[in-house]
């Protein structure tokens, strides 16, 4: 759910978008609303929202006069305006979209549509730099794998190798198998380097479950056998005899 706040000089505007929200979206709160740069200011500082909908002209002074009190702008920006020559300056702001009064509530659902893309995916980047962290810290790694049903912390010891699945990967430890919605080079780059080895294209394997290796193919500890790559064999090979 994202935060927002809504700095509209007119009381009866302020209504209005609330409304076309309401319409549009069902995965938002209003956090806080204002008329002035001032008011506006000390909100934004409390509530911290996920989104700011910004007019231009305010009772003492501009939407520009505001953004540039704000040391540290950790919000996604869309201006609401009756203004259409101030667009070029709204986006040196970094404005995710410039939407001008009369309000068009499709325009609006877009826009709400990008900042939720947007500040998903900043979650997600923060989570996976919680894990790598944690991990730092932790003597027992973890990896965090988000599903739809829930959320996974699964040690990276466990882990007997990924499986390339199109842009989907498997994760496979000796009780479970996951599947989650980011590819293999994804799950390569978290991991560590000196413990899982790309056998194949569509392979990451754990080298600490391997048993033995056979031709063309790996034997893990749990009676699986993964393909080798030719191009790869003997790199792995120098990589296991360490």
């Amino acid at each position: 759910m994202i935060k927002i706040v809504i700095v509209d000089d007119e009381n009866n505007v302020r209504i209005v978008i609330k409304k076309l929200l309401a319409l549009v979206s069902n995965d938002y709160q209003v956090v806080g609303e204002a008329a002035s740069v001032v008011e506006a200011k000390e909100i934004i500082e409390k509530t911290k929202p996920d989104l700011l909908l910004l007019d231009i002209e305010l009772e003492d002074g501009t939407g520009f006069d505001l953004l540039k009190q704000i040391s540290n702008p950790n919000f996604k920006l869309i201006f609401i305006t009756a203004f259409n020559e101030y667009a070029i300056k709204a986006f040196k702001f970094n404005a995710l979209d410039y939407l001008l009064k009369p309000i068009d509530p499709e325009e609006l659902k877009t826009a709400i549509e990008k900042v939720k893309a947007e500040v998903n995916s900043t979650n997600e980047l923060n989570l996976l730099l919680q894990n790598f962290e944690t991990n730092k810290k932790n003597e027992e790694q973890k990896l965090v794998i988000k599903t739809t049903q829930r959320t996974h912390f699964i040690p990276i010891k466990d882990i007997l190798y990924f499986q390339s699945d199109g842009s989907y990967s498997k994760i496979v430890t000796k009780d479970t198998s996951i599947l989650a919605s980011k590819n293999l080079k994804h799950f390569q780059e978290l991991v560590p380097a000196e413990i899982f080895i790309r056998t194949h294209q569509s392979f990451l394997v754990n080298k600490l479950h391997i048993v033995s290796l056979k031709n063309n193919t790996i034997l893990l500890n749990n009676d699986v056998e993964i393909p080798i790559s030719v191009r790869r064999k003997s790199d792995i090979k120098k990589l296991l005899d360490k």
